[in-house]
């Protein structure tokens, strides 16, 4: 049985719209998913933009990440005063 997706944020950042970094804890993502991003009084709708995956310290787009691949995430909509470090970012 496969676990749902979860990430937690390490790292928000603004290029040309909103990127969060992290690792993977569980389960996979897909390029197009929705997501969630869930922290104490927050949760907020979102859905996965870009995609990229490090490999050797390079970044490498990708249409799916699995547990444990460090990625990089664009989101579709939110801002850095919205989403924070230490957020969870979650399949609904």
């Amino acid at each position: 049985m496969e676990k749902n997706f979860s990430l937690q944020i390490d790292e928000v950042f603004y290029q040309y719209g909103i990127f969060v970094k992290g690792r993977v804890h569980s389960g996979r993502i897909k390029l197009g998913d929705r997501l969630k991003v869930v922290a104490q009084n927050v949760e907020m709708e979102n859905l996965c933009a870009s995609l990229k995956r490090y490999v050797q310290q390079e970044k490498v787009s990708v249409n799916e990440a699995i547990e444990g691949d460090y990625v990089c995430i664009g989101l579709l909509q939110g801002s850095k005063l919205q989403i924070k470090k230490g957020m969870t970012l979650i399949a609904p």
